[in-house]
C-alpha cells in the first residue's frame, strides 16, 4: 500500500471515529441530557461528589468537553463555585481515561451487532428518546469499526522509512512532541479520539514508546483547550472551571515530562503489551493529577477568580448576547440554559429601560430618553439572537418538553421586545409631545402614573422569576397582580374622567396623553404577565388528571365491593 492510500485510510478512520463519538455524545445529551444535568447539579455539594459526578457524566457522554460546557453553564448561573467546577473537570478527565481503557480491548466483533441493532432502533422507534438510543448504538458501532480500520491502515507505517524517520526525529524532542499531540487533539476536539489513534499506532509497532507517551501528555493538554475557547465570550464564572482545569494540566505535564524515560521502563514491568502500557499511562496520569489537585481546588478556584474577576461595568447592560455558543447546540439542555441566561440579561435591559423612561418622564430629561431608545436596539439584537439560536437548535429532533421550553423562551423574548416597542414608539413619543407642548399633568394624574409605573416594575421582576422557576404559586400571584393593575387603571381612568367633567377648562392635550399613558402601561403589563398563563394551565390540567384518576380508582374500588355488581 502506497503512502497516499495509507494517509487516506487513516483520515477516513479518524473521521469515522470522531463522527461516532459525536453521535454517542449527541444521542446521550438529547435522550438523557436533563437527567445528566440533574445528576451533575446534585453532585455539586462538595469536591468529592463533584469529582465523581464529573466522572460518571463523562463516561456516559464520552466527552470531557461536553461535561466542561455543562459545568460552565451551571457556574454561569451561580449554581457552582469555581472550586467545585474544577473538581468536576478533574472527574471528567478521569472519566475519559476509563472509556479509553474499555475501548482499548478488541471489541471489533461487537461493531456489526451495534450497527444493526442501532439502525433498526433508530428507523422503527416512535419516540425521540428511542431514536436517540438508536443513535447511541450506531455511534458506538462506528467507533469500534473505526478503531479496526485504523489498526489495518496503520500497519504499513511500521515498514515506512519516512514514518520511521519522522518518529525517530521526535524521539529526542519530548516538548515538541507534546505540542504536536496538543495541536492534533485541539483540531480533533477530542482527547479520547487522539488517545485511541495513538494506541492503534503503538499496537502496530510504528511509534517509539517515548514518542507515544509524550503524545499522550499532549492529548491531555490539548483536551483542556476547547472548553476554554468555547467559553471565551462567556461571563467570568463560566470561564473559571475550564481555566482551572487547564492550569492543572499544564502544571502536571511540566512535572511529568522530564521523567518520561523512567516511567516508560516502569510501565514495561507491569505489562509487555505496548498499547496497554500507553492506556495505563493515560489513566495513571489523570488519576495522579486528580489525587493531587483535588485537595487544592479551593486555592485554584481563588486563583481563577483573580485571573478572571467580575467586570466592574454592568455586564447585564451589554448591548449584545454573549452566551449563545454554537458549540453547545449538540446538547439541547445546555443550549437552552445559554438561551435563558441571555434572555434574563435581555430582561435586565428592559427593566433598566423602563426605569430610565420613568425617570425621564418625571424630569422631562431628553438625554435620558435617548438612552431609552439606544436600549431598544440592544433588546432587538437579543431577541433576534435568541430566536436564531433556538431555531437552529430546533432543526434537530427534540423531546416534547424541550420543544415546549424553546417555544416558551422565544415567546418571552418576543414579549420583551414588544414592551420595548411600546416604550419607544408610544411612550417616548408621548413624552416628547408633552415636552414640546409644555404639558403639565395634574397632581392626581401624576400620582396615578407613579403608582402604575411601580406596579408594572414589580410585575416585571416577578415575571423573570416565573420564567426561570415555572412555579405555579408565583405564576398565580403574577396573574393576580395583573388583575390588580387593571383595576387600578380602571379606577384611575374613571377618576380622571370625573375630574374632566367637573373642570371644563382642563387641558385636553394633557388628558389625552394621560389616558394614552395609562393604556400603554396596561398593555405592557399584559405582555409581562402572559408568561404565567401556560404554567397555571398546565398545573390545572395535571390536577384535573390526578382527580380524574383518583375518582376512577375510587369507582373501581366501590364496584369491587358492591354486592349488587356481582349479581
Amino acid at each position: 500500500m502506497d503512502a497516499t492510500s495509507v494517509l487516506i485510510s487513516l483520515l477516513g478512520g479518524v473521521s469515522l471515529l470522531l463522527w461516532g463519538l459525536r453521535m454517542v455524545n449527541t444521542g446521550v445529551t438529547r435522550a438523557y441530557g436533563r437527567e445528566l444535568g440533574k445528576i451533575l447539579n446534585f453532585s455539586l455539594k462538595n469536591r468529592v461528589n463533584s469529582f465523581f459526578g464529573g466522572l460518571g457524566v463523562t463516561m456516559l457522554l464520552q466527552s470531557s468537553t461536553a461535561t466542561a460546557l455543562l459545568t460552565a453553564s451551571f457556574a454561569g448561573r451561580g449554581l457552582v463555585a469555581a472550586s467545585a467546577g474544577i473538581a468536576v473537570m478533574l472527574g471528567a478527565d478521569v472519566g475519559t481515561t476509563l472509556v479509553a481503557q474499555v475501548l482499548s480491548f478488541d471489541l471489533s466483533w461487537l461493531a456489526p451487532i451495534l450497527l444493526f441493532v442501532g439502525f433498526i432502533r433508530h428507523s422503527t422507534a416512535k419516540s425521540t428518546r428511542a431514536k436517540n438510543l438508536g443513535r447511541i448504538l450506531l455511534g458506538l458501532g462506528m467507533m469500534l469499526t473505526a478503531l479496526k480500520l485504523l489498526v489495518l491502515a496503520s500497519g504499513p507505517i511500521r515498514d515506512s522509512e519516512v514514518a520511521q524517520f519522522v518518529f525517530s526525529s521526535l524521539s529526542g524532542e519530548p516538548l515538541l512532541t507534546v505540542i504536536i499531540g496538543a495541536l492534533i487533539t485541539f483540531v480533533a476536539h477530542s482527547s479520547l479520539a487522539t488517545v485511541l489513534f495513538i494506541l492503534t499506532l503503538v499496537a502496530t509497532g510504528g511509534v517509539p514508546m517515548d514518542v507515544a507517551l509524550a503524545m499522550i501528555l499532549g492529548a491531555n493538554l490539548g483536551g483542556a483547550l476547547p472548553p476554554v475557547l468555547a467559553t471565551m465570550n462567556a461571563d467570568a464564572p463560566s470561564r473559571r472551571p475550564p481555566l482551572g482545569n487547564l492550569i492543572c494540566r499544564v502544571i502536571a505535564v511540566l512535572v511529568v515530562l522530564p521523567f518520561l524515560g523512567i516511567m516508560g521502563s516502569e510501565l514495561a514491568k507491569l505489562t509487555a503489551d505496548p498499547a496497554r502500557q500507553i492506556v495505563n499511562f493515560h489513566t495513571g496520569f489523570n488519576l495522579a493529577l486528580a489525587a493531587v489537585f483535588i485537595f487544592f481546588t479551593g486555592p485554584l478556584g481563588r486563583l481563577t477568580e483573580l485571573l478572571l474577576p467580575e467586570k466592574v461595568d454592568n455586564d447585564n447592560a451589554a448591548p449584545r448576547p454573549i452566551h449563545l455558543d454554537r458549540a453547545a447546540l449538540a446538547s439541547p439542555q445546555l443550549a437552552m440554559a445559554n438561551a435563558v441566561r441571555d434572555t434574563l440579561r435581555m430582561g435586565d435591559i428592559v427593566e433598566k429601560m423602563f426605569r430610565d423612561f420613568h425617570e425621564a418622564f418625571k424630569k422631562n430629561d431628553t438625554k435620558l430618553l435617548q438612552k431609552v431608545r439606544d436600549s431598544d436596539d440592544s433588546i432587538k439584537e437579543f431577541n433576534a439572537g435568541v430566536k436564531s439560536y433556538l431555531t437552529e437548535l430546533g432543526r434537530e429532533m427534540l423531546e416534547e418538553e424541550d420543544e415546549k421550553r424553546c417555544t416558551d423562551i422565544m415567546t418571552f423574548t418576543t414579549n420583551m421586545e414588544n414592551v420595548g416597542n411600546i416604550v419607544v414608539l408610544n411612550m417616548a413619543e408621548l413624552l416628547e409631545r408633552s415636552t414640546n407642548h409644555q404639558v403639565a399633568f395634574s397632581k392626581e394624574d401624576t400620582e396615578d402614573h407613579n403608582k402604575l409605573f411601580d406596579m408594572v416594575l414589580a410585575n416585571l421582576k416577578l415575571s423573570f422569576s416565573v420564567f426561570m422557576t415555572k412555579e405555579n404559586a408565583a405564576a398565580r400571584s403574577l396573574i393576580e397582580q395583573k388583575q390588580a393593575l387593571r383595576d387600578k387603571e380602571h379606577l384611575a381612568v374613571n377618576a380622571h374622567l370625573e375630574r374632566l367633567r367637573r373642570n371644563e377648562h382642563m387641558d385636553e392635550v394633557s388628558s389625552a396623553m394621560h389616558l394614552g399613558l395609562l393604556s400603554d402601561l396596561r398593555r405592557i403589563n399584559s405582555m409581562i404577565t402572559s408568561v404565567a398563563y401556560p404554567i397555571v394551565a398546565e398545573s390545572e390540567a395535571q390536577n384535573n388528571a390526578a382527580k380524574k384518576a383518583k375518582k376512577s380508582e375510587k369507582d373501581k374500588s366501590n364496584k369491587r365491593f358492591d354486592p349488587a355488581s356481582n349479581l
